[in-house]
């Protein structure tokens, strides 16, 4: 196959003005086409084209909510949806509203220290998922249960187990082509199907153990009939222009040379995010409608459903009385909570038009988020007398739903808060109050001023307590809430670093404040009185604030009211990355030895750009200090010696003595108690 890899130019990423998720999730598509052929280079072009398309019409869609120059207060409370005719009525009707061409709605969600009681195996101590709240876990793309390891390889698109041992071998294999075999809902016969492999949960119940993998399922017709634009009619897009789901395959991995699949669910839309809490796996998707002009619609495409593979394959609308929307606001896409009981082989489904941008899950309940722009005119005097001037002004509410975890999930209630969040690590629930930091951003007539608040919430979603105007003309890199406390940092040129009392719900207030070079992009609570940031150094070029290295420092909290740095360590020049730094769970922690472990790409400590090592990176804190331990690398010299090949998607877990460093193409083993690599071997 002919070598067509391209560079990955990094200083074009300093000069586009967008957020740094999208730019992580960029990156990430850009490694994906580098390193495979030419397959997987349509597959993420077409994903990459998704993401993009997705995007600009999102922000359409603000962009048409900020035409209504009604200044009165919106109610986004949720209605329960009453029958299939109002339901479809009502999608419609908006989808008529929206008659000025092809446009999408909703979009495509691309892909959020105990875990939950997942898999354990008290026989050898492991590493768990890094995750959020204590007790449930989150999926990620490897997991250990302290016998295997179970990794899913995006290269390959399949899901390989291998022993926890020494010289670890791979003993199961799953192709995410094949994992619905030849089975397929009577609806969709004569489609083609492609299925992608996400990530997974392991969980234990007494002697059963279970893997439970989610995938990405997309269905297409090769050259369909293309439909007629005679009349200026909308209807749904059908099938066959692609149609995304989201498989969860439960498989009972008690015997793992003996895999059995135990039951299979697919939810229409793309994931969002999912949690695992006691034996019930909650998934929550995002569906967006393509649409066009044509000469009649099939409104069974508009209703929510999911397949059931059991015994035959069938696939369910879901019941309407199980539909909530806002009447205020009602929008053409809709989102899906699921709960999938494991242990029942049960299913529940709750659905709400809308387009939901995150998700927080405590023991008790399940938060969703979405952004709402406001617009408003007002008068202002000018210079002349006894004449005015019009003054546009753009701002942003967080719409927080809550709903209850029990037997079902049930909507509870909604409230509305000032500004942006701009992560789940932007919410928090503690002793019956939801916590919540967001960045206000305000345009008046193209001036642009921002300004930071945190909110506390009641259970019956009162706002309580609130501080507002934190840190005027920043906004929030980081936050972290560690019970009665937030950690919080903003940025615009130094990094503050914030301590919030939440202690009386009622009065927060600022405790301490600490001003670094620099920002934290994830704060990792170390212990009751440390904190661990992982972020960007910065410095001043011409007048503007530009990205370093990667910044990994520890910050002494033990004096709330003067917070202190304690240690930093800079790896790297501009363009140095890691994906750890916006996502929690590509960072592995391994107490037993206070090591921390994350996939690294450094470049060379200057203006280069240049690619200086791709691998793991494996920090100590000893001490109270850091030190790099070790530097795991799988990239390949080429034949003429004039470079190292990359190879990308570095993971890690730790068993025992020992850690597994896996990336796309090998497999390392590392014991602890020397340094020193015992094992390494293709996949």
């Amino acid at each position: 196959m002919r070598n067509d890899k391209r560079e990955l130019d990094l200083r074009r990423l300093d000069e586009i003005q967008v957020s740094d998720e999208l730019k992580r999730r960029t990156i990430l598509k850009c490694k994906d086409l580098n390193k495979g052929g030419i397959v997987m280079k349509r597959r993420w072009a077409a994903a990459v084209m998704t993401l993009i398309v997705s995007i600009f019409a999102f922000t359409y869609v603000l962009s048409y909510l900020r035409q209504d120059k009604d200044t009165k207060e919106v109610s986004y409370e949720l209605t329960q949806v009453q029958s299939k005719k109002e339901f479809l009525s009502m999608i419609n009707k908006k989808l008529k509203e929206q008659n000025d061409g092809i446009r999408l709605f909703g979009g495509r969600q691309v892909a959020e220290k105990a875990a939950d009681s997942s898999a354990q195996n008290n026989s050898k101590e492991h590493s768990s998922t890094n995750v959020q709240v204590e007790g449930i876990d989150e999926a990620d793309i490897i997991k250990t249960d302290g016998q295997y390891i179970y990794v899913i390889n995006f290269e390959r698109n399949e899901l390989n187990v291998y022993t926890a041992e020494e010289k670890p071998k791979k003993i199961f294999s799953l192709k995410g082509e094949g994992i619905l075999g030849s089975r397929e809902a009577k609806e969709y016969k004569g489609y083609k199907r492609n299925i992608g492999l996400q990530d997974m949960f392991l969980y234990k119940n007494g002697n059963k153990n279970y893997l439970v993998i989610m995938s990405i399922v997309s269905r297409y017709k090769e050259n369909p009939e293309q439909p007629s634009l005679k009349e200026r009619v909308i209807g749904i897009m059908p099938i066959y222009y692609g149609e995304n789901t989201t498989l969860i395959s439960v498989y009972d991995v008690s015997n793992i040379e003996k895999v059995n699949v135990v039951k299979q669910y697919e939810i229409t839309g793309d994931k969002l995010s999912a949690r695992l809490k006691d034996g019930k796996v909650y998934l929550v998707t995002n569906k967006g409608f393509y649409y066009y002009f044509r000469e009649s619609s099939n409104s069974n495409n508009l209703l929510p459903y999911y397949i059931e593979y059991g015994q035959e394959v069938e696939k369910k609308e879901i019941d309407v009385s199980n539909i909530r929307y806002n009447k205020q606001d009602i929008q053409p896409n809709y989102t899906i909570i699921s709960a999938i009981d494991i242990n029942k082989n049960t299913i529940d489904n709750q659905v709400v038009l809308g387009y939901f941008e995150n998700m927080y899950m405590s023991n008790d309940s399940l938060y969703l988020v979405k952004t709402a722009v406001n617009y408003k005119e007002i008068k202002q005097d000018s210079n002349k007398p006894n004449d005015s001037i019009a003054v546009s002004i753009y701002d942003e509410d967080t719409v927080i739903y809550k709903f209850d975890l029990g037997e079902k999930v049930e909507y509870r209630k909604f409230t509305t808060v000032k500004g942006r969040i701009i992560n789940q690590f932007s919410m928090d629930e503690y002793d019956g109050y939801f916590r919540i930091a967001t960045t206000e951003s305000i345009n008046q007539n193209n001036k642009f001023t921002t300004t930071n608040n945190v909110y506390v919430i009641d259970k019956n979603m009162n706002v309580v307590g609130k501080i507002n105007n934190i840190a005027p003309d920043e906004r929030i890199y980081s936050t972290r809430f560690v019970k009665d406390k937030l950690y919080m940092v903003t940025f615009k040129q130094v990094d503050p670093l914030f301590v919030i009392d939440l202690k009386n719900p009622r009065q927060p207030k600022i405790l301490g404040l600490l001003k670094i070079p620099g920002y934290s992009t994830y704060l990792h609570p170390y212990d009751e009185n440390t904190i661990i940031g992982f972020g960007m150094d910065t410095g001043e070029t011409e007048g503007r604030v530009v990205n370093k290295g990667m910044k990994v420092a520890i910050f002494d909290v033990k004096d709330v009211n003067n917070p202190k740095q304690k240690d930093s360590i800079e790896i790297g020049g501009k363009g140095t990355f890691s994906e750890s730094l916006y996502n929690h769970k590509a960072l592995v922690e391994y107490r037993k030895y206070n090591l921390y472990a994350f996939e690294l790409y450094e470049t060379k400590d200057d203006d280069s750009y240049v690619l200086d090592f791709a691998g793991l990176c494996l920090m100590q804190i000893e001490n109270g200090r850091l030190n790099v331990k070790a530097k795991i690398s799988h990239s390949i010299t080429s034949s003429q010696n004039e470079y190292k090949e990359p190879i990308y998607g570095y993971r890690a877990v730790f068993v025992d003595n020992l850690m597994f460093v896996i990336s796309s193409r090998a497999i390392s083993v590392i014991n602890l108690d020397n340094m020193k690599e015992v094992y390494r071997g293709n996949i």
